[in-house]
């Protein structure tokens, strides 16, 4: 009588569970940190692309939605500027062109911002039950930044070559610069997942927040020179990056390097910071909301 060959077994990770903080051994914190990211990429990549599907799958516009805001913004405050309705201020770029790098860029931020908090709450019911990588859904979240950005830096291109702005080859500087702005709005938005997950009011108080901050950063007005409006906006960290990328799209060379480079410093260090915040708090959250 043959017998039916038995499945090959497979070697399954060991894990040990402990009471003492995974800080009082940062060499192998951030060695399973490092392994658990880099096993969590097909599964960030699936979480992906079931969030751009799920969220443009019933819409007549599609991927027009991303360009539609902006667009809109930039129409509503150049009618504003030329009638005179507002006094915005001289640009030294075309105001169409300087509103619309703005709104795009802050649209980048404002996604990089809320991005984590959506995509961990549409995973939730997942890593309740399984072991899945926590990581997973801010690796997603990142990509689904990256590829809007992408979008948006189409149009912001095609109103660059309408109103004839000259292009520079520091342009090949601007995928760089924009990382440093979604690793900026990720970091506010892994700090904010924990006590976003447990408390709603969370994410609607962030939205409001955001549509405030729209005021106090230079998007579609030049730099305030007269206090204390400038000491606001100088000390809204979103300026500096913001106004970088948009100086060497439309002009080829940052008003303020400096400045960017220590913002730059500090958004590495913070994003980091922040990573090991989400790793150490994401369980005890899972086991809150499992309960």
């Amino acid at each position: 009588m043959d017998m039916a060959p038995e499945p090959p077994q497979t070697d399954l990770e060991e894990r040990v569970y402990s009471p003492e903080s995974q800080l009082l051994h940062p060499l192998y914190f951030f060695r399973t940190a490092l392994r658990d990211m880099a096993n969590s990429r097909n599964l960030a990549w699936r979480l992906f692309w079931r969030d751009i599907h799920q969220r443009y799958r019933q819409s007549v516009f599609g991927f027009l939605w991303v360009l539609i805001p902006p667009v809109v913004t930039t129409a509503i405050f150049v009618v504003l500027n030329n009638s005179a309705i507002l006094n915005l201020g001289k640009t030294d770029i075309p105001y169409p062109v300087y509103v619309m790098l703005g709104t795009l860029l802050w649209q980048i931020f404002t996604e990089s911002v809320q991005a984590p908090l959506t995509l961990f709450e549409s995973c939730v019911p997942i890593m309740i039950k399984i072991n899945m990588p926590r990581e997973a859904p801010i690796l997603a979240a990142m990509g689904q930044v990256l590829f809007l950005a992408v979008l948006q830096l189409l149009i912001a291109f095609a109103t660059m070559i309408y109103f004839g702005v000259v292009w520079h080859w520091t342009i090949l500087l601007v995928p760089f610069l924009i990382l440093v702005l979604i690793l900026m709005g990720t970091a506010i938005g892994l700090f904010l997942v924990p006590i976003g997950a447990l408390y709603k009011d969370i994410k609607e108080g962030m939205t409001v927040l955001l549509r405030l901050a729209f005021f106090v950063t230079p998007i579609v007005y030049p730099p305030p020179q007269s206090w204390p409006y400038s000491l606001i906006v100088s000390l809204n960290p979103v300026t500096s990056v913001l106004q970088s990328i948009r100086d060497v799209l439309a002009k080829g060379h940052m008003s303020d390097p400096q400045g960017f480079i220590m913002v730059s410093v500090v958004v590495v260090v913070v994003f980091l910071l922040a990573l090991i915040y989400y790793r150490l708090a994401i369980p005890v959250i899972l086991e809150r909301l499992g309960a």
